[in-house]
């Protein structure tokens, strides 16, 4: 089991922000394959879905609008 790093909540709040993985990419001087990937990860750990997913970008699941409020991630809202 894998705990989530400072990064992977930077990157949490940072995708939630920007709203795309290629947003939060540019910013993180990343590809958006990889945040794709460390998503992926953290979604694998907590075990439940961080963002759904539209053509348009991404959104904060309920589930993890209240991990970020648990761990005090700033998701601009």
């Amino acid at each position: 089991m894998q705990t989530m790093t400072l990064t992977d909540c930077q990157l949490l709040s940072i995708v939630a922000q920007l709203g795309t993985f290629a947003a939060a990419a540019e910013q993180m001087h990343l590809t958006p394959s990889a945040i794709s990937h460390a998503v992926s990860g953290m979604e694998s750990e907590c075990g439940f879905l961080l963002f759904t997913r539209t053509k348009s970008g991404v959104t904060l699941t309920a589930a993890a609008e209240k991990l970020c409020h648990f761990l005090h991630i700033d998701i601009g809202l």
